[in-house]
């Protein structure tokens, strides 16, 4: 009877620990069809998975989940219907306890009206607020988009480009006059990306500016060392280059260096949990990590936080070097210059970059690996016949592969080309 009352005591110890930690999402949605399927995607560095789905019925949808060990969850929210909804997302911030609101009067998901006390979210709402009209008109142009004639859709570029320009002017502004905080190092790695990768973005000097005001803290945080490799990049790696090398760790926390792997061939996999293509290779990866075992290594880094990355570890067995540098976007990946993944690297076994590439398409690792690892050397060679010189020219014979190649790239609001 007591061992009975000692179970039941803890399991609504456990109930009442797991209501303490819950957070509500209740939406009423107008101009929204019914049926319509809505997704909460959970943000985790760059990555963003289902973690929740409901389905509108007269206008509404409901959430209710426990809030994650940090004790703040960044949410994204989307629409399945493509044809009424831009491709935008509605950015959520919870928090335990949180009763969160969320109330729209058509499809523009990404102005949806967020009634939160979570202090993240009310100092998002302010940078929406302060662009409301243009992101109303920027998701409409996004929707009309879809269906213009291709002779339209010129125009609507240019003014959807004339449009981001504005909101990011107005954006600087504002982050000029406020405190530096997790939602502003967000902003300023949005805008970080426009300058080195936006030809047209006209506002690097008040980037920078605002760059200035992080101390050595924020600076060396995950956003601020990727903020400062978009505004300051540094000297990459190419073909024929030594290789680039790292301190690397394993889930373990033991430490690695790619030197470590000379004498064989080395094959650097850039991947992230959340890229479709990284996650197809694998099993071509483990079909080609046994048959070259005794000549390749196989190291393939991770660019997710290390919850995520360990996470998708135990799901995805990687019979391979699987390690991380624990910088995301900002360490190796930016030095070997990657702008998709999966992103590829041979090195030869002395060291030298042999070739780079982005995408994966089935089979084509297999046949980069005949192409380059099973190669025969051929070497020019004299021969003479009677009195006739013959020069023997080596010959490499190029493949058509007809393999399509897909890789992912991640983009902020103000890089897409609708």
């Amino acid at each position: 009877m007591k061992k009975l009352l000692f179970s039941s005591l803890l399991l609504l110890s456990s109930l009442a620990s797991q209501a303490q930690n819950e957070y509500t999402i209740e939406g009423d949605v107008k101009g929204v069809k019914d049926g319509t399927l809505v997704s909460l995607f959970l943000t985790d560095g760059r990555v963003g998975s289902v973690v929740a789905s409901d389905t509108i019925r007269n206008g509404t949808f409901f959430f209710k989940r426990n809030a994650g060990e940090s004790g703040m969850d960044q949410l994204s929210l989307m629409c399945n219907r493509e044809a009424d909804f831009p491709p935008m997302s509605l950015e959520i911030y919870a928090t335990p306890n949180a009763k969160i609101k969320v109330t729209g009067t058509n499809t523009l998901i990404y102005t949806w009206k967020v009634e939160s006390p979570v202090k993240e979210q009310q100092e998002y709402n302010r940078f929406i607020e302060n662009s409301r009209d243009l992101w109303d008109e920027f998701q409409r142009l996004a929707i009309n988009m879809r269906s213009a004639p291709e002779a339209e859709r010129k125009a609507i570029r240019a003014k959807s480009d004339s449009i981001s320009a504005i909101i990011d002017k107005r954006e600087v502004k504002l982050m000029q006059e406020l405190p530096i905080s997790n939602i502003w190092m967000d902003k300023l790695f949005g805008l970080s990306m426009s300058v080195k990768y936006n030809p047209k973005f006209t506002d690097k000097e008040e980037i920078l500016a605002l760059y200035n005001r992080l101390n050595e803290e924020q600076k060396a945080s995950i956003t601020g060392q990727e903020i400062t490799v978009n505004l300051f990049p540094p000297k990459t790696v190419k073909e024929g280059d030594e290789m680039a090398d790292s301190d690397l760790f394993d889930l373990d926390g033991n430490v690695h260096h790619l030197a470590d792997f000379k004498g064989k061939f080395i094959l650097l996999d850039f991947w992230s949990s959340g890229c479709g293509p990284c996650i197809m290779a694998l099993p071509e990866m483990r079909e080609i990590h046994e048959q070259y075992k005794d000549r390749l290594t196989i190291v393939s880094l991770s660019s997710d936080t290390k919850s995520r990355w360990k996470a998708a570890s135990a799901q995805h067995e990687m019979t391979w070097q699987n390690l991380s540098d624990l910088k995301q976007n900002a360490g190796l990946s930016a030095v070997y210059d990657v702008n998709g993944i999966p992103n590829y690297v041979l090195i030869s076994p002395e060291g030298k970059i042999m070739k780079m590439w982005s995408g994966y398409g089935k089979g084509s690792l297999k046949l980069k690996m005949r192409r380059y690892l099973d190669a025969v050397k051929h070497e020019m060679s004299i021969t003479w016949q009677g009195n006739t010189k013959v020069v023997n020219y080596p010959v490499s014979e190029s493949t058509n592969t007809d393999i399509l190649e897909v890789k992912q790239v991640v983009l902020t609001l103000s890089l897409i080309h609708i």
